[in-house]
């Protein structure tokens, strides 16, 4: 059950037809499970460009697919970036749709995976709180219809509006956190919380999306974490934002990567990793300084090393895919030059993104596969 993923950008020069059905040509289309969608910045037309999208993605395949679509501009240029998720491995798959959730069935032997798209708040003018308890609700009713608990996620996207920005007080990731922990309180974790990435979009609403899995062979998912960092479920109260007396401040609740074994192989999900040490940010470090900081953070958290002491069975690991949200468009060229000198061969994304700590410039995530 492992990916890969077929990156592509669509200029707006194209229809959105023309250039979806231009992205899927050389991909194996009966794998295709799932699509992200990186672009726009406008809360007014985002239901109506994601319902387009996906109108788009059904005519060129002849069936639906799970669609994410991700507010946040691309880099260098305008236009959209999709980035397609095709399964490397011969499970068997179906895709299902319930209340308006597209999502991906995957099966294989003893395992069992759900590829859910992002689900969206409906109504972009209520509290953070309100709309994150919609989303989870939602997907707590999907997950439930298989027999998956809160507690089988492995992989987990939250995409927040306005991330470190306030309203009647409380920070908007704050609030999302608070929400989350409410949910995930309905779990055990006995393997972990999941990997997970919490990032700024551009516009008022809230999008998770989430893979799930679960297995009858013992061992078969690994939590990772990293001794260069403060477990991120663990943080103290004082890097903890919010100016509210009464605040519960509850922390975010992920791993720093999951690993999972799936098949023949083995899946990692790393969360989105900045330039933190211990559980303080690197904050008088240029963007330059806090790239490097990152990567030197993921490397040490994907190490043999690491894997070993996390409990992980051996395998060797290879990048399929890194995703670098940018705070500032104007160093993504900086950012750029040290993430391809680290690594030349590995498909990159790059988006406009706030980073859940003001002073944080860019965030890392990544998948690797063995």
């Amino acid at each position: 059950m492992g990916f890969t993923i077929y990156t592509t950008t669509i200029s707006l020069a194209e229809t959105l037809s023309v250039g979806v059905s231009r992205a899927f040509v050389g991909v194996p289309a009966d794998r295709i499970c799932g699509v992200v969608v990186y672009g726009t910045d406008h809360s007014a037309e985002y239901h109506h460009l994601l319902g387009e999208i996906k109108c788009a993605v059904r005519g060129a395949l002849n069936r639906p697919l799970p669609v994410t679509l991700v507010p946040q501009p691309i880099l260098p240029a305008d236009g959209f970036t999709l980035d397609i998720y095709t399964l490397d491995s011969n499970a068997t798959f179906r895709i299902e749709e319930l209340g308006g959730i597209c999502y991906g069935v995957i099966e294989e032997g003893e395992d069992k995976m759900l590829f859910v798209e992002g689900v969206v708040s409906s109504d972009f003018g209520a509290s953070v709180e309100q709309q994150s308890r919609e989303v989870f609700g939602r997907l707590e009713s999907l997950l439930s219809r298989y027999g998956f608990a809160v507690d089988d996620i492995v992989r987990q996207w939250n995409y927040i509006g306005n991330i470190v920005a306030y309203r009647c007080g409380k920070q908007n990731y704050q609030e999302f956190n608070d929400a989350r922990t409410a949910y995930y309180s309905k779990g055990a974790w006995r393997n972990g919380y999941p990997a997970a990435t919490g990032i700024g979009a551009s516009f008022e609403g809230i999008i998770v999306g989430c893979i799930t899995f679960k297995s009858g062979r013992a061992g078969a998912v690994c939590p990772i974490d990293n001794p260069l960092q403060v477990a991120a479920h663990v943080y103290s109260k004082s890097v903890l934002i919010d100016h509210r007396a009464d605040a519960t401040k509850s922390t975010p609740k992920f791993e720093r990567a999951k690993l999972i074994e799936c098949g023949h192989g083995a899946c990692c999900f790393v969360s989105g990793t900045a330039a933190i040490r211990g559980e303080q940010s690197l904050e008088a470090e240029s963007v330059v300084e806090q790239t490097i900081k990152t990567i030197e953070n993921i490397e040490y958290l994907v190490s043999a090393e690491n894997l070993l002491r996390s409990g992980c069975r051996s395998c060797k690991l290879q990048y399929a895919k890194l995703h670098v949200f940018i705070k500032h468009a104007e160093d993504y060229e900086q950012v750029r030059e040290v993430v391809e000198r680290a690594y030349p061969q590995v498909a990159v994304t790059y988006t406009v993104a706030d980073v859940c700590r003001g002073e944080l410039l860019v965030e890392i995530e990544g998948i690797l596969i063995s």
